[in-house]
Formats: C-alpha cells, structure tokens, sequence
C-alpha cells in the first residue's frame, strides 16, 4: 500500500508533505514525496516560498515513477507554476488510467498567500481536473473551479456537480460554510452522480492550519488501501474529525496533529496499544460497543504478573457524539464514535487488566483484552463468525470472593476458562444486582483484538441491526438484560 505525494514543503508540518506522510503513516500506508516547493512558514504565516524548477520536479518523478505499486494512490498538492503544472500533469497522463489520483487543489494558504501563480490558476483547471479521480477542495477552492458562488448547501451541490463534470469526483469541504445551524459541519461528496454528506459537530476555536492537507491524504491512503470512494472519504473525515479534536495549540495558531501524535516513549507495549487505540477512535459504529460503565483495551507485558505490568486506557475509551449523517436514501442517525478519555499508562486498568492477568495464567499468548457491552445479538454474531465463547454468572460468585476487592473478575474469568479448558475468544455473563452484563474479548495483542471487534461490529451492521442500535442508544435502551450498576475498566 503506497501514497505518492506531490506537493510543496511545509515547515511548520502542519501541511504539505510532511502532513501527509505523517497522515499515512498513521493509517498504515507508506509515503513518498515529491516536492515542488520549498515555504518558510509558521502555522500562520508564510514567510518565502522557492519553487522547484521544473527539471528538479521532473527528475523525482522519473526517480520513483517506473517503481509505483500498481496500486498506488497519487496524492497532488501544491504545484504553483505552470511549468511544475506540466511536468506533473505529462506524468499523471501515463498513469491516470491506472491509479487513483487525488486532487487537492491548493490555492491560498489560510494566512491569504497565494500557492498557485496568477498565469497558472486557469491552466491548472485545464491540465489537472480532467486527470484527477477526485478533487477536495474547501469553499473558496469550489468556487475558483466552478466559476459559482457558495452561500449555501444547494450551492456547494451544483458546484459539486460543475466540478465533477471535469473530474470523476469532488469532496467540498464543509469548514468554511456556516449556514443554517452552524454548530454543524457537513463534508458534501458527489460521486457517481450522489451525494453523500458526512455531518460532524463543529469544533470551536483558533483557525485550523493543515486540516485539509489531512483529510485528502486520508482519503489517498485509504484509496491505497483497497476502499471504494464513498468509504474512503468516509473514514477520511471522520479521521481529521478526531484529528482537530486533538489538536494542540502552536503559537498564535492551531496545528492539526495526527490522532496517533500524543508521545509513544516508552517501550512497544505502549506504541503497539496506541495505534489500536487511535483505530478504534476513527472506526464508525465501535460506540455501539461500549457498555455504560465504557470501555478499556489493555496490552500486558510478557511476564506480567499484577496490573501495574498491564498498559490501558486512563479514563478508559468513551463514546462521543459527533453529530449526525445521512446517506443519500437513508434517514439521519447519530454519529458516535469511540474516544480515549487519557493517555495510555501502566495501571490505568481494574476490571479488564485482571481478566487479562487470569487468562495469561492459563495461555501466557493471551497478553489483551477489551470489554464490550452484552447484547444476545452481538453474542450470536461471535458464534456466526466461529469464535469460541464461555461465561459464568455472577450470581453463583462465593461470598468470600465478593468481600475481597479486585477478586470477582479473577475468580469470573478462571470460572469460564476452565469451563472450555481453554482461553476462548469471547467471555461473558449476565450482570447481577449492581453489576452491568459485560462482554470481553481476548486476544493475543491489541491488533488482535482490535480485528476481532470490528468482525464483531461488521456482522451486527450486516444483521440490520446498526441502524437499529444507534436509535436504542440514542433512547437509552442500548443494551440487553442490564440491572443497573458499574462494572469499570
């Protein structure tokens, strides 16, 4: 899976190159770089800009064309001049046919300085729109290419479909539009002759600097990975949702940092978790997963022995709305996604470090686990994709297990083990008075785990029962057989 991009150097790697190597790497995809422009820049101003000559710009691309994984996605950004315009558009000629090409067509940065010549910019709607497999410009970007002025969503729509009757495929970015409710923000995606539209909570704060770089190297590299357009943009803006959400304060400025970006010292362990970690955060539907006590996802150390040795989630994984969707023949649902209230820590897990502690006793391969809410149908999910599954009650727990603190999972866990004679891939049990039903998923790693989820979550939504399941959360009835009570991560 590779991403090649093509665009100008960003010091500040807030955007350009940078940003989308570090965008693909987060998603899984290698990424190498053309550049056509050297910027002297902060996240809110651009002090100089270089431009490649076009020789230099071409002499890359002969460098690492004839070695392109057939399926390549490229990524164009910055090109500036009508000479690097040619040299990339001559390229894009050979290949188009063959690999997805994404579009974004930079114009202005956010600080107001032009990034493409004044000579160039209807040269490049000439040579560049008609190569491109989709385009993802922002408001401003959509009116440059259609010739139309956006002041509300019917607007967006006919540029949209202006634009993609030079292109294959345009992504409006919803950012800058703030009609109606704008508590809102909706990315407008017109492909195959639909719209789609992707609804986010809007995110209050400083002006944003990269997000677009973001979100079109996302869609590149899910492209790269196999994903159809409607999916990709998808994932794509859910993705640098999460992204701003997290994003950091750099001088009189907001940056857009990877969901992935939060510190990784320490040993492999801690890196391993988080990537599973920012999967989960950006994977549509997993809130329909957490139980009301929310979830944690641990990783213990090979020879653990107490929960100290055991890496979670501080604050375990909760829901968070982010807002509502719609697809073209589907009502509006709520849009949930799961998040790590901190950071990930050693100790920072009760319940599920001690379920992964007794499994370890039985299968030391077994180093991670993640609870998930009970729901008989997600049970018969696990039974149709072949996992094996036991349970205990917590009814039958001997009072002297209970009056012991940290004790009931142990005994729980080891009950359902040795009822299998193995570690199995799913335990669970039906609550009692004060406890919630609970779920747990075991694995050997968190990618393990985390694979084993979203089969989980992909045969619920094939069930029918998705939709269904975002209207039960949204009526406070999400979980089946529930008692009331706390069973914490």
């Amino acid at each position: 899976m590779y991403v090649l991009s093509i665009g100008g150097s960003d010091s500040s790697s807030g955007a350009g190159v940078q940003a989308d190597i570090r965008t693909c790497s987060a998603l899984g995809v290698y990424c190498m770089s053309i550049v056509t422009a050297v910027t002297a820049q902060s996240a809110s101003s651009i002090i100089k800009i270089k431009p490649m000559d076009a020789d230099t710009v071409r002499a890359q691309i002969s460098a690492l064309l004839p070695n392109l994984h057939a399926h390549a996605t490229m990524k164009i950004g910055m090109l500036y001049s009508r000479g690097i315009i040619d040299v990339v558009a001559d390229a894009l000629e050979r290949i188009s046919d063959k690999v997805n090409v994404v579009l974004d067509p930079v114009l202005r940065a956010g600080s107001g300085r032009y990034l493409l010549q004044r000579d160039a910019r209807s040269y490049y709607v000439e040579r560049m729109l008609p190569l491109a497999s989709i385009v993802t410009p922002n408001i401003m970007e959509a009116e440059w290419l259609s010739s139309i002025k956006i002041r509300n969503h019917d607007d967006a729509c006919r540029a949209a479909e202006m634009i993609a009757s030079k292109a294959r495929s345009v992504v409006i970015k919803g950012g800058h539009m703030h009609e109606g409710d704008s508590m809102y923000v909706t990315d407008l995606l017109y492909h195959d002759g639909r719209f789609h539209r992707f609804t986010k909570r809007r995110i209050r704060g400083s002006r944003l600097h990269g997000a677009g770089t973001i979100l079109s190297a996302a869609i590149a590299a899910e492209l790269a990975k196999g994903n159809d357009v409607v999916s990709s943009v998808k994932i794509a803006s859910h993705f640098t949702h999460i992204s701003i959400l997290n994003a950091s304060s750099m001088g009189d400025a907001t940056r857009v940092p990877l969901v992935g970006s939060e510190s990784m010292a320490g040993d492999g362990i801690i890196s391993e978790l988080r990537r599973a970690v920012d999967i989960l955060q950006f994977a549509e539907g997993i809130a329909l997963l957490i139980p009301e006590s929310q979830s944690n996802l641990v990783f213990a150390k090979p020879q653990a022995s107490s929960r100290d040795d055991v890496a979670g989630v501080v604050g375990r994984i909760v829901r968070y709305e982010h807002g509502y969707g719609a697809g073209s023949d589907e009502g509006d649902y709520r849009i949930m996604y799961a998040r790590a209230a901190g950071p990930i820590r050693y100790g920072a897990s009760r319940h599920v470090a001690d379920a992964v502690l007794t499994a370890m006793r039985y299968d030391s391969s077994i180093r991670s686990a993640m609870n998930i809410r009970y729901d008989g149908r997600l049970l018969d999910v696990c039974r149709g994709l072949g996992m094996s599954i036991s349970t205990y009650e917590r009814g039958d727990e001997p009072e002297h297990v209970k009056r012991r603190e940290g004790m009931s999972v142990r005994w729980g866990i080891e009950q359902a083990i040795l009822a299998v004679s193995k570690v199995p891939d799913v335990v669970y049990h039906r609550g009692d008075w004060g406890k919630e039903p609970m779920i747990i998923i075991f694995g050997h790693d968190p990618m393990d785990v985390i694979k084993k989820v979203r089969s989980i979550l992909e045969g619920y939504r094939d069930e029918g029962w998705f939709m269904k399941g975002t209207r039960e959360m949204e009526d406070g009835i999400g979980r089946e057989g529930g008692r009331g009570g706390e069973e914490k991560g």
